[in-house]
C-alpha cells in the first residue's frame, strides 16, 4: 500500500487510480503526500528529480526524501 498520511484526494480512490494530470492537481491544490510521491515514482524518485535540476542547471535545489518525511525541518540538513 503506497497510502501515506495526509492524502485526502488519493485515499478516495484506492480501487479506480487517477491519471498523472489528476495526481498533480491533487499534490498541488491539496498537498496530497500520496500524490506527490506517486508522481515522484514516475520519474525515477527524489535522486533523479535532483539529477534532473542539475542537469537544467540548478546546482541549488535538491529532494532527498518522500512524503511525509520531505516535510522535516532537520537542523543543518543540507536540503
Amino acid at each position: 500500500n503506497d497510502l501515506v498520511e495526509y492524502s485526502p484526494v488519493t485515499e478516495k480512490h484506492l480501487t479506480d487510480g487517477m491519471t498523472v494530470r489528476e495526481l498533480c492537481s491533487a499534490a498541488i491544490t491539496m498537498s496530497d503526500n500520496t500524490a506527490a510521491n506517486l508522481l515522484l515514482t514516475t520519474i525515477g524518485g527524489p535522486k533523479e528529480l535532483t539529477a534532473f535540476l542539475h542537469n537544467m542547471g540548478d546546482h541549488v535545489t535538491r529532494l532527498d526524501r518522500w512524503e511525509p518525511e520531505l516535510n522535516e525541518a532537520i537542523p543543518n540538513d543540507e536540503r
